[in-house]
């Protein structure tokens, strides 16, 4: 196997020669005798700074011990035990023999033998034998395809107040272009709406808690996002049959889309809606911990190859937030078709026109032309036609 040597964040990282999986649409990391992803930077920049964040104000104990459970190159763990906190240690896992091999190899370039424990087990395997022995706080799954399979024994892995982490890639089977497979994976019906990103993100938060709720725990997104092709979530994890109930009740529900008008929400908003769901109608993360995970990307993080985006990612999460945690957003090209509007305005005069009259209005992450307000709809349209 050739190799190529990289830097990613403060760590060295061995990796497969890319030039063994040139595709004819480009690089293809799949074909990587042992997978990696340049694709997924972005997603690794914001865990780091995200563990950071979580050892330094939430952990109730310290050193922290988690989990890479599919480790690929050991990049995650490399860059997490480096870049996250020096009161963090790593168990670094993949069933794959070439890839441990890769993986260790980069966790001595990097020095970090005292601090990372390597294994060659079946992930959720490993995922229920280790607690028993130590107590786990961070679990990171992330898998080539969907987190479900894994959620379960990663659940159950993390101890009280734990955070486990989430990517899912399976967009078209979360935002409803592949019913029966959201069905068999999610257990959950989804149909294909406007606000499908949005749609598919709470989709997988819903199935995160329905899982928990079966081991009597509860959950609460500190970040969830979309970005790119995949979904990132962060979960905090708490014991108790009495929290999963009321998590359940307060957080998971269903959505209701209206074909004729063009929108969904989390209640119904036309005379006969489609179901979706069950899904997460709770908030989709913690404010405080949004800032504190911007300050420390202005910070001690301004290093990262994607600290721009990263603060645009956060700020544009926060003022969401901020305006509206329990609803979803509106798409304007789809509203806009269904009122015979011809001509869409310009976002922020949409928003601008909201505001003046009362309404919390911000642009959404999920969507360029999307606006996430707790107006009305017929609001909505009104400062559509007047903008």
């Amino acid at each position: 196997m050739r190799y190529a040597v990289i830097r990613e964040g403060k760590a060295l990282i061995m990796i497969p020669d890319p030039g063994q999986a040139i595709a004819p649409h480009g690089f293809e990391p799949a074909w990587l005798p042992v997978f990696y992803n340049p694709r997924m930077v972005f997603n690794r920049d914001v865990s780091v700074v995200a563990l950071s964040i979580y050892v330094e104000k939430i952990a109730p104990h310290k050193p922290v011990r988690g989990v890479d459970a599919l480790t690929g190159t050991g990049v995650r763990a490399v860059r997490y035990l480096l870049e996250s906190s020096s009161e963090l240690v790593m168990h670094a896992n993949d069933i794959d023999p070439a890839a441990v091999a890769v993986a260790g190899r980069n966790i001595e370039l990097n020095g970090l033998q005292e601090r990372a424990t390597l294994h060659r087990r079946d992930a959720r395997s490993l995922l229920y034998e280790l607690p028993r022995s130590e107590p786990i706080l961070f679990v990171d799954i992330d898998p080539f395809g969907s987190p479900a399979p894994f959620a379960h024994a990663a659940l159950r892995a993390a101890g009280h107040r734990g955070l486990a982490a989430f990517t899912a890639t399976d967009l078209a089977v979360l935002g409803g272009a592949k019913r029966a497979a959201a069905r068999r994976k999610y257990w959950a019906t989804v149909v294909k709406a406007p606000e499908h990103r949005e749609i598919g993100l709470r989709v997988l938060l819903g199935y995160a808690a329905r899982v928990a709720a079966s081991s009597d725990k509860s959950v609460r997104p500190l970040l969830a996002y979309y970005a790119d092709h995949y979904y990132r979530v962060f979960l905090l994890v708490e014991r108790g049959a009495r929290k999963a109930d009321k998590m359940l009740e307060e957080n998971v529900g269903y959505a209701f889309y209206c074909p004729e008008k063009g929108l969904t929400g989390l209640e119904p908003k036309c005379g006969d809606p489609t179901r979706i769901g069950p899904l997460w109608t709770g908030p989709l993360m913690d404010v405080s911990f949004a800032r504190d995970m911007l300050q420390a990307a202005r910070g001690a993080f301004s290093y990262l190859q994607a600290g721009h985006r990263l603060l645009r990612l956060l700020s544009t999460l926060i003022e969401e937030a901020s305006t509206c945690q329990r609803c979803i957003y509106y798409s304007l090209p789809s509203l806009a078709s269904k009122a015979r509007i011809g001509r869409l305005p310009k976002i922020i005069r949409v928003i601008d026109r909201l505001r003046s009259i009362g309404y919390p209005a911000a642009r959404t992450h999920f969507d360029p032309m999307g606006v996430r307000s707790p107006a009305p709809p017929e609001e909505v349209i009104d400062a559509l036609g007047a903008a």
